[in-house]
């Protein structure tokens, strides 16, 4: 029996328990992508009602990105529901790595086009306060999502109740222990990405102009 018949009942027995919620999760992950895509395309300020209006959705979404690792409170439930050792390896920690990695991309994508637009606009000397403030907020809005389960349209839609329980979790003894080991884990895995990232592009760009040099000489 070759590895991939091997593996393809593990995964789908996977997918099967966990494919609606890693999809829910990974759709809010990516949409600050969507919304830094319009929001960070021009090169200078907008003074429009809507642009300013969409940069406080892009706040409110921008946490559900690193939020996905937190989703790996989810992982030793599936470990156990695994028949042998052999899907844990081959199976499972793949799949919530792919997940994971994926969150991370989509913050270190929103994120580097919101640092690429004060570039744009000659405030590039604000990019490292501005990834902090990120990386902070993200900070607040996990511990918020996780502990406090608030979504990212709460704010808006039952702004009255949503300060009631920011106010409720916010005031809570492990609250700055919680948020300053989110904000270690934000900035570790954006850092990680990042790298891995941009190796990855300048290597694939190397690889572009020695395929183009070995085709024109």
């Amino acid at each position: 029996m070759g590895v991939l018949e091997q593996v393809a009942p593990n995964l789908v027995d996977v997918l099967r328990r966990d494919a609606w919620w890693m999809g829910w999760n990974t759709l809010l992950a990516w949409i600050p992508v969507g919304l830094a895509w319009v929001l960070f395309r021009g090169r200078r300020p907008s003074r429009s009602p809507f642009w300013w209006a969409g940069l406080v959705l892009f706040v409110l979404f921008l946490p559900n990105a690193p939020y996905v690792v937190t989703d790996l409170v989810h992982l030793r439930g599936d470990i156990l529901l695994a028949d042998r050792g052999g899907p844990v390896v081959s199976v499972i920690l793949p799949v919530y790595a792919v997940f994971i990695g994926s969150g991370f991309l989509a913050y270190y994508l929103a994120l580097g086009a919101a640092l690429r637009h004060l570039a744009r606009l000659g405030l590039g000397a604000w990019q490292g306060r501005v990834t902090i403030a990120a990386h902070a907020v993200c900070a607040v809005g996990v511990f918020l999502g996780r502990w406090a389960r608030l979504n990212s349209w709460e704010p808006v839609a039952d702004p009255q109740g949503a300060v009631e329980r920011i106010i409720v979790h916010l005031t809570w003894s492990w609250a700055p222990i919680l948020i300053i080991g989110t904000f270690a884990v934000t900035w570790l895995c954006h850092f990680l990405t990042r790298a891995v990232a941009e190796a990855s592009f300048d290597a694939t760009v190397k690889g572009a102009r020695r395929l183009h040099a070995s085709l024109t000489s």
